[in-house]
């Protein structure tokens, strides 16, 4: 519920149990108002009743600088809308579009980030499916396999059954000279018991070629598998800072590598469903 202090002033209205409720994401539209909601009107003419048929006590009147100050203060959109704010999300995705700074980038992310729309995303299945990168931080892998290659190439991510994986596993594609070569690394993909935000990636990984219609096993770790110079034997925690959940093509997803591998440590994802 957002009220500002200048409609206050303005019509010298107040209105309480979310009687001014603006829907996320909307164009155009009026706020709506709740049937069973209570006004109080400051005129002289004293209060005027709604169909609830009454009108606030001492008790409430008291609660409105409360009620205001919350408004004013977290903004944050209703638990279960499908997208977070509508400007921060087209302030990313141009910001991403028209090449800016990574660091550009990363503060626009992160004040979408704190728009988060589902309350917890590592256990929402929405977080399933195909998803295209659209950026990665410059320290990730991801990055700096695609950025220094002289040839197109861009990265998806399969998560899950609906990404066209097995339970409880994901990939990364990177498809290069547009779809000629892929690199396909996957793992294990859990929810970790201690967080609702995050997911376990770790071994068993299986890194493999694909050229030409031919599968070319690379190397394989298994859990207890020693460290090597390709792959790493550590358990890294994906922290989903953003998931729309619509379910539809178009749903971003925003994720952090926030502990493990040192090599992935601190990398940072904006991910678009397809």
């Amino acid at each position: 519920m957002i009220v500002s202090s200048s409609e206050v002033l303005r019509t010298g209205s107040i209105t309480a149990h979310g009687c001014h409720q603006v829907k996320p994401f909307t164009h155009s539209r009026a706020p709506t108002r709740s049937r069973s909601c209570m006004r109080v009107i400051n005129r002289a003419g004293g209060t005027e009743k709604t169909s609830a048929g009454k009108a606030l006590d001492r008790r409430q009147l008291l609660a409105v600088p409360a009620l205001l100050s919350a408004a004013l203060f977290l903004q944050r959109p209703a638990w279960g809308a499908s997208t977070g704010d509508e400007a921060l999300r087209e302030e990313l995705l141009s910001a991403i579009t028209e090449n800016k700074s990574d660091d550009d980038i990363e503060k626009a992310l992160r004040a979408l980030s704190a728009k988060n729309p589902t309350r917890a995303p590592a256990k929402s299945d929405k977080l399933f499916g195909k998803w295209k990168l659209l950026w990665a931080s410059p320290n990730s892998e991801v990055a700096k396999a695609t950025r220094r290659n002289p040839l197109p190439s861009y990265s998806q991510q399969l998560i899950g059954e609906p990404g066209g994986e097995k339970k409880e596993r994901a990939a990364n594609l990177i498809n290069i000279g547009n779809g000629a070569v892929q690199v396909y690394l996957s793992s294990a993909a859990k929810q970790d018991p201690k967080s609702d935000d995050t997911i376990l990636i770790g071994p068993p990984f299986y890194l493999e070629l694909k050229l030409a219609g031919f599968t070319l096993p690379i190397q394989n770790t298994q859990k207890e598998g020693e460290r090597t110079q390709l792959l790493g034997s550590e358990q890294n925690y994906y922290k989903q800072l953003y998931l729309e959940s619509s379910g539809k093509p178009g749903d971003l997803r925003i994720s952090e590598v926030t502990f493990g591998d040192p090599a992935a440590q601190g990398s940072i994802f904006v991910h678009e469903r397809i």
